[in-house]
């Protein structure tokens, strides 16, 4: 036949062509896949004929893979007999595996496609009619013949593929008909199909979706079953041991926790492989009957959390009216993740944490948007915040791939009450109500739990699964080996799948697993492991055993926590669940609106009450921090890209890291004498010199992170500095030479221009170093930042952190400083600018208050009779407006006291008076309100806790304790202060 010759012909050096290059294939006999190559190939038409249609996405590639997909179906059809399958259900089969070859070839056949283009061996006058022709040449069975020859590799990856897929979907017809009897007694198929056993048999299916899932152990994949009455099943092909005794927990758990009535779907366990009851969504009827949902899914996530359960994503729940229905309990007793020796204390607790398990808010972020996956708050329908590869032109001659963002579907996790998904941010209260109880219950229940008699016994040698790492990373290798130049030659597709030792595509939590994982990919299954919770050792999809890596086995590790369980720990995890919960608010950050506190009358402002007030935050800060050794950290709250709120072990930066508490902590330090506060700060220092070290080794990469002053290089070589003179230590202040020059450098390459993240907070904060250092680093530094945003344009917005304002404040600054007439008349024209334009309200960060601290703090600017002018104007209306209703720096009241207590602004002293007495008043009878909705208590500096306490100690200090939002210097210990606080417990020679 045409095209057998070189099909069936040796290549190179005399081996078999499916020999060429694969990978770990035994010698000595034909493997099953090159056997499915042959019969495939034999089996494709000698002649294509292809209609005259559209072939939009991947459908034209279908007609190339038709054979193979003819293959699969007829080795089902065999599998099953007469009469097995329907016949709709075996056409949706071949649909299913005709789509999932055609992505496995694409690449390769764009390629092939563009070279017969460019080659002039396509014939048709438009493009759609030659991409027509190319399938009709292709799809042949000598086109098919030479592109398998062509691409020995691609040959496997598709018959592997169909293989898989036959024998996958054929394994599930003859278990359903060898379960049939129990499957009509078992109740797994709720009220219909549960009449007769032949309602829920093979011939009796309508539809299988399959692949509603990721592929394991030779392609077996979840399926969603349905029959003529309209009964559905879903069919797991693992074991459900642990999901059957997890419903024999649910059920003692709703005996001990009032009001709780948690349900689980019900499963026929078969061993290897079981059947679960199929759980429809359906809305909530009341607002009642909504707030119940949300305090049962806090009992859920409470008894998770103490079985150390993962992966509750949004396709792992169903609302169904009041109840959240978990439907997938493969995680139970998982490992942790956290290496034990991993040096960020706040990292390890976070881990251990309540949020592990999944369900409270996880973002999937990307380079611009970010997405949340979690079980409470995602699933709506929206754009993927990472781009994949999809296909421009399809269905012509110019086809070819682009990167550009998926969309991800809406799922059934959230629950609807007049067919409006509900907003989870407003049942925080719910959440945690439910939580607490069932916290409670399991702690007051524990000896039911644990010994050689407990519950938590009967899952000992169930099956879990292990996730060493995300599977996002498998799949990207799967997607990416597909790759033209990888189907020719396996060597090279191993050279990609090996990136897996590497650490580029994440670490691994338990090293050595590697052989493994590249042994499943090469299967075309996401790899996947398994252990029991009463062993350390795991087991690959292949089913080879793999030694653990020692310690307590998962059902230990449970055990433990039952036995801690306590009140503060549960309050731990309440904290955690309420600032986790801040990411599901559709509150716009950065909001700077009046009202919302209770009014009191006003307090005297004076400086014993205002720092009373600060240490009470600071005592929260130092009480709420996780430490380990010489190193402390907090839990908090980072806003990605000024619009995502996530919860983070504090990173490094000022504005949201933990070199804002520190700067709070060393200035309470400084006044109160208190060696405490002092000792936090230097602990929350401790990683500064390895984060420097490792910035040093990654000089390219630092345009990226930045000069600027709160979200930047900038701001930590100025904390650092601070800190250091605060605290008189000298090696506090030496890191700030290093952090200095890494500034410098991401100066001379970043793309930003503002105070926050950008070359203007860059400039300032370096001018503040080289003020109190002398350095000339810093000073050369700030030169360059200078010229940067002379000459370049002024960003559209107009306020202090981001826009036109803080630009034109930095440059005049620095030309106050000695840097000359040029940038004076460039910040003056960028003032200008910014007092004409719009404003965000009244926040410092966006606000009028920002642009009148700029004007304010400028005596270039105070000369301007227009801008003094508008600043007398706008002064007044803030100081006769509202308090804002939170006390933050960023948005809140503080950024607004910092502008009404200026030294430039002597009128305003008055109304500052009032309205820091009215704010201290407030503190006094409730907890300070951070600019984060809900106003839920974080450490960060610009929105929380660390920036309210510095804003108390300004207001009572201002003689000491400089502007953060200013760059200012800060004067130190008062004079008949005892000397420098050296009572700290950190070793400084580790």
């Amino acid at each position: 036949m045409p095209g057998d010759a070189p099909l069936l012909g040796a290549r190179g050096h005399g081996e078999p062509w499916w020999l060429a290059g694969v990978v770990g294939q035994a010698v000595g006999g034909e493997p099953d896949w090159a056997v499915f190559v042959r019969e495939a190939v034999a089996g494709a038409p000698v002649e294509v004929e292809v209609p005259d249609r559209p072939y939009p996405d991947l459908t034209g590639f279908e007609l190339v893979v038709a054979p193979f997909v003819a293959r699969a179906a007829g080795r089902v059809a065999e599998a099953c007999g007469a009469g097995g399958c329907p016949a709709a259900v075996l056409e949706g089969f071949r649909q299913d595996t005709a789509r999932r070859l055609a992505r496995l070839a694409a690449r390769t056949l764009v390629l092939e496609l563009h070279q017969a283009r460019t080659g002039g061996r396509l014939g048709g006058k438009g493009s759609r009619e030659r991409f027509r022709d190319f399938l009709r040449l292709t799809a042949c069975r000598a086109g098919l013949a030479s592109l398998v020859t062509a691409y020995p590799v691609l040959a496997r990856v598709l018959a592997r593929s169909a293989l898989n897929a036959a024998d996958a979907f054929a394994e599930m017809l003859g278990r359903l008909a060898a379960d049939r009897d129990l499957l009509a007694s078992s109740g797994v198929l709720g009220d219909r199909g549960a009449g007769t056993a032949g309602g829920c048999g093979p011939d009796a299916l309508t539809g299988v979706a399959a692949g509603a899932g990721d592929s394991h152990r030779g392609g077996r994949a979840v399926m969603l079953l349905r029959f003529a009455d309209g009964a559905r099943l879903v069919y797991k092909p693992r074991p459900l041991a642990a999901h059957r005794h997890f419903n024999t927990l649910v059920a003692w758990f709703n005996s001990r926790v009032d009001g709780t009535d948690l349900r689980s779907p019900r499963v026929l366990d078969r061993g290897a492989y079981g059947w679960a009851e199929f759980v429809e969504e359906a809305p909530c009827r009341s607002a009642a009957e909504t707030a119940h949902f949300y305090r049962r899914l806090g009992a859920l996530l409470a008894l998770l959390h103490v079985l150390d359960g993962t992966d509750l994503h949004h396709e792992n729940l169903i609302a169904r009216g009041p109840h959240p229905v978990l439907v997938d309990v493969e995680t139970l007793f998982h490992p942790p993740l956290v290496p034990s020796g991993f040096a960020d204390p706040a990292a390890r607790a976070l881990h251990a944490s309540v949020h592990r398990v999944g369900l409270l808010p996880q973002l999937l972020v990307g380079d611009t948007s970010a997405l949340d996956m979690s079980a409470i708050g995602g699933g709506r329908a929206a754009p993927s915040p990472v781009e994949t590869a999809d296909w421009a032109a399809a269905g012509t001659d110019t086809m070819r791939l682009v990167r550009r963002a998926g969309r991800f579907t809406g799922s059934a996790n959230r629950p609807r009450l007049d067919g409006v998904r509900t907003d989870p941010s407003a049942y925080t209260d719910a959440l945690c109500d439910g939580f607490r109880a069932a916290y409670t219950g399991l702690s007051e229940s524990r000896r039911e739990l644990l010994g050689p008699e407990g519950l938590l016994r009967m899952f000992a040698r169930d099956e879990v699964r292990f996730v060493p790492r995300p599977t996002s990373a498998y799949a990207t290798l799967l997607h990416e080996s597909t790759h033209p130049d990888l189907m020719r030659d396996a060597t090279e597709r191993q050279r990609v799948f090996a990136l897996l030792r590497t650490g580029a595509l994440g670490a691994t939590a338990l090293p050595g697993l590697e052989d493994e994982e590249i042994a499943e990919l090469w299967r075309g299954d996401v790899p996947v492991f398994t252990t029991r919770p009463g062993a350390t050792d795991l087991w690959s999809g292949t089913g080879r055993r793999v030694p653990g890596s020692g310690g307590p086995c998962g059902l230990e590790r449970v055990e433990a926590k039952v036995r801690a369980l306590d009140t503060v720990d549960r309050q731990d995890q309440e904290r955690i669940i309420r600032t986790a919960m801040v990411a599901t608010s559709a509150e716009p950050p950065h909001r700077a609106s009046g009202g919302g506190r209770p009014r009191v009358a006003a307090t005297a402002p004076e400086p014993e009450r205002l720092l009373s007030a600060a240490r009470s935050v600071g005592d929260q800060l130092v009480s709420q921090a996780y430490h380990d050794g010489n190193r402390t950290n907090w839990i908090g709250l980072e806003l990605l890209g000024e619009r995502y709120w996530r919860l983070t072990p504090l990173a490094a930066d000022l504005a949201c890291g933990y070199t804002g508490p520190a700067l709070f902590l060393a200035q309470l330090a400084s006044l109160t004498g208190d060696s405490r506060y002092a000792d936090a700060a230097r602990a929350a220092l401790a990683p500064v010199p390895g984060l420097l070290d490792a910035l040093h080794r990654r000089v390219d990469d630092l345009g990226v992170l930045g000069s600027g002053a709160f979200a930047g290089l900038g701001g930590i070589a100025y904390a650092l500095t601070e800190v250091g003179t605060l605290l008189d230590d000298p090696r506090v202040r030496e890191w700030a030479g290093p952090a200095t020059r890494l500034s410098h450098a991401a100066g001379s390459a970043e793309d930003g221009s503002g105070v926050r993240g950008g070359a203007a907070g860059g400039l300032v904060s370096l001018l503040a170093v080289h003020r109190t250092t002398g350095r000339a680093e810093a000073w050369r530094g700030a030169e360059l930042c200078a010229e940067r945003i002379a000459a370049a344009p002024l960003p559209t917005a107009e306020g202090f952190a981001d826009g036109a304002a803080g630009i034109g404040w930095a440059l005049l600054r620095f030309a106050g400083a000695g840097g000359g007439a040029r940038y004076r008349e460039a910040g003056l024209a960028a003032l200008r600018r910014a007092v004409l334009g719009d404003h965000e309200g009244q926040a410092w960060c966006r606000g009028t208050a920002g642009v009148a601290l700029a004007v304010a703090d400028s005596p270039d600017a105070l000369a301007d009779p227009e801008l003094a002018a508008w600043l007398a104007v706008r002064a007044g209306e803030l100081a006769e407006a509202a308090p804002l209703a939170d006390d933050s720096l960023c948005h809140g009241e503080l950024g607004v006291l910092e502008l009404l207590g200026h030294t430039a602004l002597p009128h305003a002293r008055p109304h500052w008076l009032r309205r820091t007495g009215i704010l201290l008043a407030a503190a006094d009878r409730a907890q300070p309100h951070c600019g984060t909705p809900g106003h839920v208590p974080h450490p960060g500096l610009l929105t929380g806790l660390s920036g309210i306490g510095h804003g108390l100690l300004r207001a009572g200090f201002p003689d000491r304790i400089g502007s953060v939002l200013l760059l200012r210097h800060s004067a130190g210990i008062p004079p008949g202060r005892p000397g420098p606080l050296r009572t700290s417990v950190v070793d400084h020679g580790r």
